[in-house]
């Protein structure tokens, strides 16, 4: 089994599972409860947590800390969705589930995508 389903399976929501995985393997600090409310989907079964929580990392690694800079984060966020919705035709939690996406495969990929981002 995988480090980030290790997590899953743990209790932390998708969105979580991604961040605490990043961390140990990076040796990153993101706080983990900023993806807290992302998971199943928002709660409401809106975008996939797993997604949110790419993008949570990929914005604690790649984003900017000042109005001043450049704003990198977005083209690669960008990217991560494209090859997202390449896959699933879809961000939504909901649609996911319909169309058979379990989470553990969600939130793999998901990691995976990102993974790339914050090498």
């Amino acid at each position: 089994m995988s480090k980030v389903l290790e997590i899953y399976k743990e209790g932390y929501n998708c969105a979580e599972s991604i961040v605490k995985t990043i961390n140990e393997e990076k040796k990153l600090n993101i706080p983990v409860s900023v993806a807290s409310p992302f998971g199943a989907g928002m709660t409401v079964g809106s975008t996939c947590g797993a997604i949110s929580g790419a993008l949570v990392v990929l914005g604690a690694v790649k984003g900017r800390e000042t109005s001043k800079e450049q704003n990198n984060s977005k083209s690669l966020a960008k990217e991560v969705m494209s090859k997202i919705a390449e896959k699933y035709g879809t961000f939504e939690c909901k649609e996911l589930k319909k169309q058979g996406v379990s989470c553990n495969e969600i939130i793999e990929y998901a990691y995976k995508v990102v993974e790339e981002y914050v090498k």
